[in-house]
Parts: structure tokens; C-alpha cells; sequence
């Protein structure tokens, strides 16, 4: 039985029968042994007076007083003389006697009479036999009072424990936006409590659970892609090392050997100078990715970042004033920026250095670094260079190792976005480089 309110019904209903059965078999039991006790003890306070009254009185007034007293008592009145009373079997089928007998004289008569009573059982009878015959009634008012005793039971107790069940399956599916009622100062109304209580701390659980599940994911995103360029790193090392080593060994070989050209030996030694210095230059930047990727440098401070960029542009002074460039600088004193101070000069290094690099003679630079009001923490640093444009093609990948858009342009290393890229993603800033009218912007903000 899987319905609460059938169960409650027959509990209700067996609890009735037990009740009634256990009141009518004491009431059947009990109750006619009491009754026949007291009926005795007053048929025999009563023969007594009636007695009293019969003594030395005529016989007539004395059967009046007989026919009264059975109307009242209900117990069974003989008048009977010496020999007849002698002749009366006076007891009962068990052998006991019950018989009350009181010897009269009476005025009007001569011999000596015996007043006989008898207490009767009729009632006894008729009280059992009445208790038997209400059975069936009972039955059927105890069949009613469990049909609404459990309607209103269930009611009162089934309608909050259903809520309460359909707010579990709720709850087991990671539905917490619901609320369980709970006025009620019974147990019902605490399981209620405790149920919202559950529900709350499963939801902030929970909660911080996904929270939880979602930083692992992006940090496993982010592992994953750091593998992926490192993998990416290390093949382009590999393959940026592999062509000036050779090219190197070649011209050692031709000068030992003494075969054509290479028989100017200061000059192809002063060339292999230049591209060992070149290597060098090539892996001091491959050993500054290895620190910056392993962690060995993401101490971050508070810098000045224009004292940076005022240094910077001192540097490319002969640039800037060979290729005839106009400078539009508007750097504020005393602007802080969070990060590693050497690093950060060398991606900003890179930035000014491509934006000066691919300005054509005659052209403009705008370096500019701003608050976006006064109140604000945060620093954009805007450089734009005109006229100037990079094919969109090549935007997206313009932060990867190795990544030329000028395949054509040999200089460098190939590294210079690449780690300019981490260096900003190590200081917490967002940076991007996009087209604008006439002109290639790169944005830093933190």
C-alpha cells in the first residue's frame, strides 16, 4: 500500500476495533457482575424493610406491600407456610443458594409463614444480550469515525509531507528555488525548518562547488594552452636555431678549407661574429620566456610606468629623428602600473620599437597614456602609428612565437610580441592590436 491515506485509515480502523473490542469485553465481563452485586446488596437492604413492614399485619395488607416491592425491585416474591418452605428446593443449578428468607407472622393468621425472595437475573441477561446486539452499530460507527479521523489526519499531516517529499526530488535534482512553509510549531513544522536550512547550505554548496569546477576548468583550459605553445615554442626554437648554426658551421668549414670566397677570412670571421652575437641575443630572449613560463619572475610591483616610457623613447631618438618621424607624446608624471619593472621595459621596448620600425619616413606616432577619469585606478596606454596597416589575417596571430606578418623581414628574433604577450598577462593587463583609419593602434589596460 503505497497510499498514506489508506494506511492511516486501517491503523485507525484496527485501533478502533481493538478499543471498542477490549470496552465490550470488559463491559460484557465486569459490568453484570457488578450490576447483579449492587442489585443484590439492595434487594437485601430492601427484603429486610419489607419484612419490618409484613410483621404482625394481616395477610391481605402484607401481599400489597409483596406486589409493590417486586414492581420496584424486580426480584421474585413468594409467601409460603412452614410446609411448603420445607418441601422448596432453595438453591441453584451450581448448588449455591439464592434465597432470601424472612419467617412472618401475621395477625390473621395462625401458623408461622416464610417470605421467599429471589433475586432475578433477567437483567443481567437482557444487559448482554443488548451489548451483543450493538456490536454491528459499533462496528459501523467505528468504521466512519476511521474514514474521517483519517481523512482529517491525512489532511493535516499527509498535505505537508507531500510538499515536503516533492521539495526532496526537487532538492535531489539541484532545484533549490523553492521555499517550505514553515508556521507550524510541531515536528512537522522543525522538519520544514531543517529542510530549508538543508537546502540553503546544499545551494551555497553547491554553489561554491561549480565555482570551484569552473576555475579548474579554465585553469586546465589555461594549461592546456600554455602545453600547446611551449610545444609550439620549442619547435620553433628548434627550427629559428637550426639555420644560423648551419649557416655558421658552413662558413667555418669553407674558411679551413680555403675554397673561394671564403678565403677572406676576416670577413667571414667577422660575419660569423655577428650571427654567433645574433644567436646569443636569440637565446638570452628563449631563456627570459623559460623564467617568465616557469614563474622565476612574477614578483609584481607598483611602477612608474612613464619614467619607463621616457626611457624608451630616449632610446629610439635616433630613429625617430633619422626617419623624420612626428612624435605626439602625452604621458602624465607619477602614473603607477603593477608589474616587473625589468620586463616591463622590454615589452614596452618591443612596442615602441614596431611602431617606430614600420613608420614609414615622414610619418606620426602617437604615444599616449591616460586615466579614464580621476577617480580611477585604472591606466590605458595607447600607441598608434600612421600610416601604417596589418593584413586581418594576421591579427590573431601576431602574439605567437615565431610569428611573422612580414615573412619577407628577417630581423628580430620573432619573439618580441610573443613576449610582450606574457608580460602583460603576467601584470593583470588586457592588450590588443587592431586596425584603425590610416593607422595600427596597440591598447595596454590595467
Amino acid at each position: 500500500m503505497k497510499n498514506l491515506t489508506i494506511k492511516t485509515f486501517i491503523t485507525f480502523l484496527l485501533m478502533s476495533f481493538l478499543i471498542m473490542g477490549a470496552v465490550y469485553l470488559m463491559l460484557y465481563v465486569f459490568t453484570p457482575y457488578s450490576s447483579v452485586k449492587r442489585n443484590t446488596s439492595y434487594i437485601e437492604r430492601e427484603s429486610k424493610i419489607l419484612a419490618d413492614k409484613c410483621m404482625n399485619i394481616s395477610k391481605a395488607e402484607a401481599e400489597g406491600y409483596i406486589k409493590n416491592f417486586e414492581g420496584g425491585t424486580g426480584a421474585h416474591v413468594r409467601l409460603l407456610d412452614s410446609d411448603t418452605y420445607l418441601q422448596e428446593d432453595r438453591t441453584d443449578e451450581d448448588g449455591s443458594v439464592n434465597m432470601l428468607t424472612y419467617p412472618l407472622h401475621f395477625s390473621d393468621q395462625p401458623e408461622e409463614y416464610m417470605l421467599c425472595i429471589t433475586c432475578s437475573e433477567e437483567r443481567t441477561v437482557f444487559f448482554r444480550s443488548s451489548i451483543i446486539k450493538s456490536v454491528p452499530y459499533v462496528m459501523l460507527i467505528a468504521v466512519v469515525l476511521s474514514f474521517v479521523g483519517s481523512k482529517i489526519f491525512s489532511y493535516y499531516m499527509k498535505k505537508p509531507i507531500v510538499r515536503m517529499s516533492r521539495i526532496a526530488e526537487r532538492m535531489a535534482e539541484q532545484d533549490f528555488d523553492w521555499y517550505c512553509p514553515d508556521e507550524r510549531d510541531d515536528e512537522i513544522g522543525r522538519l520544514a525548518k531543517s529542510l530549508n536550512k538543508l537546502s540553503d547550505e546544499l545551494s551555497s554548496a553547491l554553489a561554491k562547488l561549480n565555482d570551484k569546477n569552473l576555475y579548474l576548468k579554465n585553469e586546465i583550459a589555461l594549461e592546456k594552452e600554455r602545453e600547446r605553445r611551449r610545444m609550439l615554442f620549442f619547435s620553433g626554437v628548434s627550427h629559428e636555431l637550426k639555420t644560423p648554426i648551419s649557416v655558421v658551421i658552413g662558413q667555418i668549414e669553407g674558411m679551413r678549407s680555403g675554397i673561394g670566397v671564403y678565403k677572406d677570412r676576416d670577413k667571414y670571421l667577422a660575419k660569423c661574429s655577428n650571427t654567433l652575437n645574433e644567436l646569443v641575443s636569440f637565446i638570452n630572449e628563449i631563456l627570459l620566456v623559460s623564467h617568465i613560463d616557469m614563474g622565476d619572475m612574477d614578483r609584481l610591483e607598483t611602477v612608474k610606468i612613464d619614467s619607463i616610457l621616457d626611457e624608451e623613447i630616449a632610446f629610439y631618438d635616433g630613429l625617430i629623428n633619422e626617419k623624420n618621424i612626428e612624435l605626439e607624446y602625452d604621458v602624465p608624471d607619477n602614473v603607477d602600473f603593477r608589474g616587473n619593472e625589468k620586463l616591463l621595459k622590454k615589452a614596452l621596448g618591443n612596442i615602441l620599437g614596431n611602431a617606430f620600425k614600420y613608420t614609414p619616413e615622414g610619418g606620426r606616432v602617437l604615444v599616449e597614456l591616460k586615466k579614464p577619469d580621476q577617480e580611477s585606478d585604472r591606466v590605458i596606454l595607447r600607441v598608434v602609428n600612421s600610416p601604417a596597416h596589418i593584413d586581418e589575417q594576421h591579427l590573431p596571430h601576431l602574439f605567437e612565437a615565431f610569428y611573422r606578418a612580414d615573412t619577407t623581414n628577417k630581423d628580430g628574433s620573432g619573439l618580441g610580441l610573443y613576449i610582450t604577450g606574457m608580460v602583460m598577462e603576467m601584470s593583470g593587463a588586457e592588450y590588443e592590436i587592431k586596425n584603425i583609419e590610416n593607422g595600427v593602434e596597440f591598447t595596454v589596460i590595467q
